[in-house]
């Protein structure tokens, strides 16, 4: 009834400003929040964004991207803005600051990109949010108890040795470590998380495994930004690419889902339990976690701890190649360990493996596997300049955080002695993030560490690792995962009394 009051009483003039005022308002309250953050975007300092694609071509310019990065909080400060596509994104810095943010179970959601990840890691626990992840987190999380971790030591041990059987055919040659050492990690992960085992030669499973080629098309969307939009890129022979390798390995999940039920249900107690079996497991006693979830949740583990864990052992094994005295100091430890033992490591030997630990840490400090992670906060977080309000995107840079001028002096210097116990009990807890931290940190962390002292001790109880020259320095590059642009060379001379064999 008002409103046909104001349009039998008003003029032309005045029902055209009703309405314009009234889209006005609409178009306000519906995107205040964008525009808030807009607003914040102007008053903070980033690299220059070019129309439409923002800041996207960085992904483009690898070795530029780097460079920001590391030097992040000279050039721009604490906050840094970042624009992709049309949406402003914050880089937070300073450890205050991501603590606030990474413990709080209110900003734990995932941006919109992550979306985009479906395809290659499926709905699993680093690209769901809400209620899905939490549930699934609470469920899987006692699977990675060290009681349950330490049955994994003989695989780690089997992948290691068949590691140091292919570098021994090899010699003194100069290798690209990082090729070797992902073999390694993809047979891991074949035995621990589907149950194909290392130790069986000829196994059609493990060479038929799609895991070992699967390839992330991400980057290539952001460069071509109208690939963003599903109904474009679906119509593309790149989504036709990715949906076929989507569909190879969950069909390769389902067959290895299929057999793992078999011996389950006749009661093969010889068989070794993977992680399938313990999510087969909590399937059959959850029927919210379905077969699907299954499948998900491997291929999320599956893929992300090759690449992630296969970068930071070859990241460490050739900064140990480049530092003398650090590798000294490794072998010492691992000569007290075990002397002319040549067994496999306990779960005590690794937990003694502390100079190791550090080497491993300061490593991932200068290339964490993860170099970015995003959040879409849940409510307004003040931080110690800004406010940033809910909904804002951020970007957490390990990579930036690690070289912290004023947490970690020479910043670019490989010094394992930054994690001795004393010197990491004066650090701020969030000052280190290989694994992200607070509720979503990494829940394979454990798993991750044990592999690495696993692999590294291996070779280095048979082998000096020796620099290349000329190929001392790599290009480090940004992608889902820190990738060596041209390998990480090395060479290998072995010890007068190498250990040869070296398996559970």
């Amino acid at each position: 009834m008002f409103i046909q009051k104001v349009i039998d009483n008003a003029s032309q003039s005045e029902l055209w400003s009703f309405f314009t005022l009234s889209l006005g308002v609409f178009v306000i309250y519906t995107f205040w929040g964008y525009l808030k953050t807009v607003f914040l975007s102007l008053k903070l300092s980033g690299p220059a964004p070019v129309p439409i694609l923002g800041n996207c071509l960085l992904i483009k310019e690898k070795d530029l991207m780097r460079k920001r990065a590391a030097n992040a909080f000279s050039l721009y400060g604490s906050l840094v803005r970042i624009w992709v596509l049309l949406f402003p994104f914050f880089v937070v810095l300073q450890p205050d600051d991501l603590q606030l943010i990474l413990s709080s179970k209110k900003h734990t959601n995932k941006v919109f990109f992550y979306r985009l990840m479906h395809n290659f890691l499926g709905n699993g626990l680093i690209t769901s949010s809400g209620d899905k992840w939490h549930n699934h987190r609470r469920l899987i999380q006692p699977t990675f108890h060290l009681s349950i971790l330490e049955r994994f030591i003989g695989t780690f041990a089997d992948a290691s040795q068949a590691l140091y059987e292919s570098l021994d055919v090899v010699g003194g040659q100069e290798i690209n470590i990082a090729k070797y050492v992902n073999n390694c990690v993809v047979d891991i992960l074949n035995e621990a998380v589907l149950g194909v085992p290392v130790k069986k030669k000829n196994n059609i499973d493990m060479e038929q495994s799609p895991f070992r080629q699967g390839k992330l098309v991400i980057p290539q969307r952001f460069l071509q930004p109208w690939l963003l939009w599903d109904s474009v890129y679906h119509m593309t022979k790149l989504a036709s690419d990715e949906l076929n390798q989507k569909k190879r390995l969950h069909e390769f999940t389902r067959k290895m889902i299929i057999k793992r039920r078999e011996l389950k249900s006749n009661n093969n107690e010889t068989e070794k339990k993977c992680l399938l079996d313990y999510m087969i497991d909590i399937s059959d006693n959850n029927p919210d976690f379905t077969e699907e979830d299954i499948v998900n949740e491997a291929c999320t583990f599956m893929l992300a701890g090759q690449d992630s864990v296969g970068a930071a052992v070859a990241f460490t094994i050739f900064l140990l190649a480049q530092n003398e005295e650090c590798q000294e100091k490794c072998a010492d430890e691992l000569e007290r360990i075990f002397g002319n033992d040549q067994r496999a490591p306990s779960m005590q030997d690794l937990r003694d493996m502390r100079y190791m630990e550090m080497c491993i840490k300061e490593s991932l400090r200068l290339y964490p596997s993860v170099p970015l992670i995003a959040r879409k906060l849940g409510e307004d977080v003040r931080l110690a300049k800004y406010t940033l309000p809910a909904g804002s995107n951020v970007f957490i840079c390990p990579y930036a955080t690690h070289r912290l001028e004023h947490i970690y002096p020479e910043p670019e210097k490989f010094d394992p002695e930054r994690f001795s116990p004393e010197n990491s009990e004066k650090r701020h807890p969030y000052a280190f993030l290989p694994f992200s931290a607070g509720p979503r940190y990494c829940i394979g962390n454990r798993f991750a560490i044990m592999e690495m002292k696993t692999v590294i001790s291996r070779l280095l109880r048979s082998y000096y690792i020796l620099p290349v020259p000329g190929k001392t320095n790599f290009e480090a590059t940004f992608r889902i995962t820190l990738r060596a642009s041209g390998g990480l060379w090395v060479r290998l001379k072995p010890k007068e009394h190498k250990m040869t064999n070296f398996s559970s």
